[in-house]
């Protein structure tokens, strides 16, 4: 008896923990991509179904039925899809492209291609038919790559039916007589606000390539040749009330082609970028420099390699050129008449895959022209001109092996080359992320190594950093430290603030995705405790501290309060602009901020976020607050508008403010200023789908900033201000 019961157990437990299977068949006969599944092939294919919810009620049966079906030829994979549901309550809405929407009902692919539960491809699909496809890395998703595939949906009385053909030229996968792939598949109910999965996923990691299922029958198939040119021609027209109108061209060629079924190779020849985004401009008087979003294609496709130790960043070639290196050419006294904004790019190219073993590889080289400008003497006025920028060489290699549970070790360097009197410079990086065999704790370790080489010099810096803690489950918590030294400097080819530092932090956190609590859906709380330090000299910088919580309504509203601030004065080393870090520092008061804000139900016509917030400064009159509203409009299901205000408002803040004096009154010292400040930002957008393949977006944004300065003081060497009476700062 007790040894049935044994049996009856283990077989109960297997049946809990094997992966679900779906049955792939070979095609054969004609499929046509309309919709509607009637085809011989799909009324003999394996179906399957049995989707359970992730939200909002994880492991719920789904409360709509879905069946997927599976098929396979020598071009391509097939999927039918049925999303049965009463037709007058399927979602009508269009978006563009890749614009995933709340509103809409939704079916997704997640196929992991390599069987390591960390590499896959998405592929989604509305109701109407709007595709959204991406790459997915180590959990994230990078939706900015655009794959070929077709589909086509149908809304009839049972609901939403969807045939979906992905030609093998859109995947990449090993070369093998049988492949073994892991898939899984979603779907989205919008006014339920329902996501449910074919393979059941916990919503405390929504990891949906870890939790999958696998797919059987697909057998001697053969990578397709992958090759295509994107040739390109530009024409621009300059001109002002002082000139004559001036026209360029420029053309170009982009160039991707598969080496094999593992690596591709992308090559821009001559690029323009004219069409790309403009920046979203701010007043930045803080000591640091500000990170802008990549914006060209080139770019952001297929980079997930080089940005997974996060040391390139790419806006460093061709754009955003380290003030040190034209700073470097100057004499003193001279100053650029103009700093450019870019520089030309001559070309570029990337080589990345991944092999059977895991062994993820990635080759980027990119070379820039010469750029030249004006140096200015601001003494007697006298120009001359220098190479701000010379013909330089950008250069990184990856290398990224896929571990057991979902683990990975990867090793990057990034190297940039210049021609003539410039120095040169070096970054290799170690990172790893080790889990446990349910994924339920981590340990995640970096180690960093810069070297900045100069005719003259080389300096040698280092960053490390471990990180340990719980991240699945209710609860979650860690403990991570890192430091940077004073001479860690990736910012040749990445991008770092600041060096110069150390932090602890201590964290913990709650999550309830299913609470028994009337009228809420799921509860998220967290509370961190961090100090710093300065790395060189070892000095002590301060104590921080963060709290928040956030609620999700049964109605999907959602709304949450946000505190951190101090637990005494800090000392600030980076705001007086010394020029070594530490000599001078600024004690920064003891404050306090809260933030609550509001976020109505994205599913509804109009919908609505608020957040309003004031910081608690203890010193004198300072303080600060703002607030914001985003109000957005769904007028019809192909129109959509969006607007957003903010107001950002100091008072009697206090910060740097200049290290020089004037003819008027000549100080040696370093200058802060008593200041108000009002920040204003609006922004406009308007989406209009035409069909589910095309669509029309405009946006529209007015930043305005303004500071009054009240009053001037000096830094003193103990860190406090001394007023300066008789210094109006003109």
């Amino acid at each position: 008896m007790n040894k049935a019961i044994f049996l009856l157990f283990l077989l109960l437990f297997i049946n809990g923990y094997s992966q679900k299977e779906i049955n792939s068949s070979k095609r054969t006969g004609q499929i046509s991509l309309d919709g509607y599944l009637e085809e011989a092939d799909w009324v003999n294919a394996n179906w399957t179904s049995g989707f359970t919810q992730m939200k909002p009620f994880p492991g719920e049966k789904a409360s709509k039925k879905t069946e997927v079906a599976m098929l396979f030829d020598q071009e391509a994979i097939y999927f039918g899809v049925k999303c049965y549901d009463h037709p007058d309550s399927v979602s009508r809405v269009l978006s563009l492209r890749d614009d995933f929407n709340p509103n809409l009902d939704f079916f997704g692919i997640f196929l992991d291609t390599y069987n390591d539960k960390q590499n896959g491809f998405f592929f989604g699909l509305s109701s109407r038919g709007v595709q959204v496809d991406a790459k997915i890395f180590s959990e994230d998703f990078n939706d900015l790559l655009n794959l070929v595939w077709r589909s086509k949906t149908q809304i009839n009385d049972q609901g939403w039916f969807a045939e979906i053909k992905i030609p093998y030229s859109a995947l990449r996968f090993p070369k093998s007589d049988i492949q073994t792939w892991n898939i899984n598949f979603a779907r989205q109910i919008s006014r339920f606000r329902e996501d449910n999965n074919w393979s059941p996923v916990n919503p405390d990691l929504e990891n949906y390539l870890l939790e999958s299922g696998v797919v059987k029958g697909v057998k001697d198939i053969t990578p397709p040749l992958r090759l295509a040119l994107i040739p390109f021609l530009s024409s621009y027209n300059s001109f002002s009330k002082d000139t004559e109108p001036v026209s360029t061209f420029t053309g170009g060629m982009d160039v991707k082609y598969g080496i094999n079924e593992a690596f591709t190779l992308d090559v821009t020849l001559l690029p323009d970028f004219g069409q790309v985004i403009f920046d979203q401009q701010v007043l930045n008087i803080s000591p640091f420099e500000i990170r802008f979003n990549e914006n060209r294609q080139f770019f952001t496709e297929g980079t997930e390699l080089f940005n997974k130790s996060n040391l390139f960043y790419s806006r460093r070639i061709g754009v955003q050129t380290p003030s040190k290196v034209y700073k470097s050419q100057l004499n003193d006294n001279e100053e650029l008449n103009e700093i450019p904004t870019s520089v030309p790019l001559i070309n570029a190219s990337k080589i990345s895959g991944r092999l059977k073993n895991g062994l993820g590889i990635g080759v980027f080289n990119g070379v820039t022209a010469e750029q030249k400008g004006k140096a200015i003497n601001s003494l007697n006025g006298d120009e001359r001109e220098i190479s701000i920028s010379p013909l330089s060489n950008y250069n990184v290699i990856v290398l990224d092996q896929n571990l057991k549970n979902n683990s990975s070790i990867t090793f990057t360097n990034t190297n940039v080359w210049r021609a003539g009197n410039f120095y040169d410079a070096n970054v290799s990086g170690l990172d790893t992320k080790l889990n446990t065999k349910s994924n339920d704790y981590f340990v995640q370790t970096q180690a960093k190594i810069s070297n900045i080489l100069d005719t003259n010099n080389i300096s040698l810096g280092h960053t490390w950093g471990i990180e340990a803690g719980k991240q699945r489950g209710n609860f979650t918590y860690g403990l991570e430290y890192y430091e940077e030294s004073d001479t860690y400097d990736p910012n040749d080819l990445g991008f770092l603030r600041a060096n110069n530092s150390r932090v602890g932090e201590l964290y913990i956190g709650y999550r309830n995705f299913n609470p028994k609590i009337e009228k809420i859906n799921r509860f998220f709380t967290s509370a961190s405790l961090s100090n710093e330090w300065l790395y060189a000299p070892n000095l002590f910088g301060g104590s921080f501290w963060n709290a928040r919580a956030t609620t999700i309504t049964n109605s999907f509203n959602a709304l949450g309060i946000r505190l951190s601030g101090t637990l005494n004065e800090s000392n600030d080393y980076f705001e007086p602009r010394g020029d070594v870090i530490g000599e001078e520092k600024f004690i920064r008061p003891v404050w306090t901020s809260t933030r609550a804000w509001f976020s109505s139900n994205y599913q509804k016509r109009i919908a609505a976020d608020l957040g309003i917030g004031y910081v608690f400064v203890e010193r004198n009159d300072w303080w600060e607050w703002n607030y914001d509203f985003e109000t957005r409009f769904r007028i019809t299901n192909q129109l959509f508008l969006i607007h957003y205000w903010e107001q950002r408002f100091q008072n009697n803040s206090e910060g740097y403010a200049v290290d020089f004096g004037t003819p008027e009154f000549t100080h040696d010292g370093i200058i802060f200023g008593n200041r108000d400040r009002i920040n204003t930002t609006q922004t406009l957008g308007i989406d209009y789908t035409l069909t589910n393949r095309i669509g029309i977006t405009f946006r529209l944004r007015n930043y305005n900033a303004i500071i009054k300065y009240n009053s001037f003081s000096e830094l003193l060497p103990n860190g406090r201000l001394s007023s300066l009476e008789n210094y109006s700062g003109e």
